[in-house]
């Protein structure tokens, strides 16, 4: 927590510089609309002194009707001034935080895969809201509340020294005591809501968890555990927020007490100064009002200081995401737009997620238009060799080469759009089969993917549906089948029409008749196209170019199937194990 304070400083100053001072113009009217405000207050507190000198105690029937008038007048014009400087401070919050969630936003979207394998996705999101929340609120109060409250202070103070500075240097002796205690509540606040929000974050992320493995939660019957879970952060978070309003809620009170000081006070020596005649009623009666106008944004400022120690805390935590290291961040150079034809070479090519090495010198090459497999037991890198095709990971030794081309040369843009990947677990996202199609090639027509609907075979079933390919699928496909969706993943994949292609385990999950009825649409997607596909079916890849078997990250064998069944005891033992899992 000692970084906390360290940081403090610049967190603030980067706020301002970054982010608040591109609204300058606005927060400067804001302002203007503050002073009208304040000082409206404060001509409210001095107008009780001629209400009552002139009016009350000399009878002046002319003051008797202008003064009603003046106080009308007065709050119309501060009514005016708060609606505007509220409304065009809460625009500036607004935009400021919409800002950071975009900036936010961008940069997960360009961070590479070891980070986000490092990451909660709860902790993520609750970033890009519920940090985000409490800043805006911060903002809101803090920009608008000081400014405000201090200015109202200055003019009401300037109304109490105008009827009487004595008496004003006697009602203000107390507030200064006030002034530890508040900074030492809000230092603590801060430390507490830092870790209320990463109790938030782990909170998030069970919810995530609980509600996308719903399936497995009820088929294991671990309801009683899913709640066990979330029921502990929720404790964690309730404990954290009770220690919070521990304590913000002791500031109400010391204020209330330092507040009735400097009344009574005031009121004694006040009625002290009209008795010896040093003073007016209405004078009197005008510091006293200001004085109780006073009081109330003396202790909102006090209050304040929670609040913004929550959004610095808040900051804090959005500003450790946007700081994440250029390390963990994909290099994207503009694109060239690039057309490759798919000669695909890997030499010497060595890889580990952490010291374990995955892949051990893989040297391979698979020519252009050609349909080449890779097989082998789980765990042997089938799956990472697809990986750093794409480039999800590029720590890797060696070459990795298309047409010639070291992929690290090329932009990810370039690379990626000439790559049409299809996996086991197909994301749909929660709109229209239509607009899912088209994730493929956004410029592509209505017209064409209803061709392409029409040759993966989606039409077939989109058709019997009410809204057609319109009809909007749900979180992640959920209203359709597995067949379905992988249906929509093919015809992604057409409408993409990519150069290569690569099938992760596409159709393992299929049962196969779905899987036979399938592949007439992935023969047609193949076509012209340099192919590779990691199979969990031996069956599916037996008309392929070449297979690769591999073992423990190294090629053990290649050649044909019946090449392989002969000489490769990897391919034998997949071969056997598939016809026990048949009988």
């Amino acid at each position: 927590m000692k970084n906390l304070s360290v940081n403090k400083n610049s967190v603030i100053s980067r706020l301002i510089n970054n982010y608040l001072l591109s609204h300058k113009f606005t927060i400067f009217f804001a302002l203007i609309m503050m002073i009208i405000s304040a000082g409206a207050t404060g001509l409210h507190a001095w107008l009780v002194q001629p209400a009552l000198d002139e009016v009350l105690i000399k009878g002046n029937k002319e003051m008797l009707f202008l003064i009603p008038i003046a106080i009308i007048l007065v709050t119309l014009c501060k009514g005016l001034a708060t609606y505007t400087h509220s409304f065009q401070m809460s625009k500036v919050a607004h935009s400021v935080i919409a800002k950071l969630q975009t900036q936010m936003f961008e940069k997960l979207m360009y961070l590479n895969l070891n980070y986000f394998n490092d990451s909660k996705s709860g902790n993520l999101i609750s970033r890009l809201i519920n940090d985000t929340y409490y800043l805006r609120l911060a903002i809101v109060k803090s920009v608008t509340a000081v400014i405000k409250d201090i200015l109202v202070i200055v003019f009401l103070l300037g109304n109490m020294f105008y009827q009487s500075w004595s008496l004003t240097l006697f009602a203000f002796f107390a507030f200064p005591l006030a002034i530890w205690p508040i900074k030492k509540i809000g230092k603590s606040i801060r430390k507490i809501t830092y870790e209320i929000q990463n109790e938030i974050a782990k909170f998030s992320n069970v919810l995530s968890e609980s509600i996308k493995g719903i399936r497995q939660v009820k088929a294991y019957n671990r309801e009683e555990y899913e709640k066990k879970r979330a029921f502990t952060t929720i404790n964690f978070i309730k404990k954290f927020f009770i220690r919070s309003a521990f304590v913000s809620n002791r500031l109400s009170p010391l204020m209330e007490f330092i507040g009735s000081l400097a009344v009574a006070v005031s009121i004694y020596a006040g009625g002290v100064f009209v008795l010896n005649e040093s003073m007016t009623t209405g004078q009197f009666m005008s510091f006293l009002v200001s004085l109780l106008l006073a009081y109330q944004p003396v202790k909102a400022l006090g209050n304040l200081n929670i609040s913004v120690q929550e959004g610095l805390a808040s900051a804090e935590r959005i500003f450790l995401l946007l700081d994440t290291s250029l390390e963990k961040s994909e290099k994207h150079e503009s694109s060239k737009n690039i057309n490759l034809k798919g000669n695909i070479k890997f030499n010497d090519v060595n890889f580990s997620y952490t010291e374990q090495k995955v892949l051990n010198n893989i040297n391979l090459s698979i020519e252009c238009g050609e349909k080449a497999a890779f097989v082998g037991l789980s765990g042997s890198g089938k799956s990472t060799l697809i990986n750093l095709l794409l480039r999800f990971y590029d720590n890797y030794s060696g070459e990795i080469s298309i047409d010639q081309k070291d992929i690290k040369s090329l932009s990810l843009f370039d690379l990626r759009e000439n790559i049409s990947l299809i996996t086991q677990e197909t994301l749909l996202f929660n709109e229209s089969i239509l607009d899912n199609i088209r994730y493929g090639n956004m410029s592509s027509s209505d017209k064409e993917i209803e061709d392409i609907a029409e040759i993966s075979g989606v039409s077939k079933f989109a058709n019997q549906l009410p809204g057609k390919l319109n009809t909007v699928v749900g979180e992640s496909g959920i209203k359709l089948s597995g067949g379905q969706r992988q249906r929509i993943a093919i015809a992604r994949a057409l409408i993409k029409n990519a150069p290569i292609l690569i099938m992760d385990e596409a159709t393992s999950s299929l049962d196969n008749l779905t899987e036979k009825e399938i592949q007439l649409a992935l023969d047609e997607l193949m076509k012209d196209k340099t192919t590779i596909i990691i199979a969990h079916r031996l069956s599916t890849i037996q008309n392929a170019d070449v297979i690769f078997t591999l073992e423990k990250g190294s090629i053990e064998s290649k050649g044909s199937h019946e090449f392989l069944l002969k000489n490769s005891a990897v391919y034998k033992k997949l071969q056997l194990q598939e016809n026990a899992n048949e009988h």
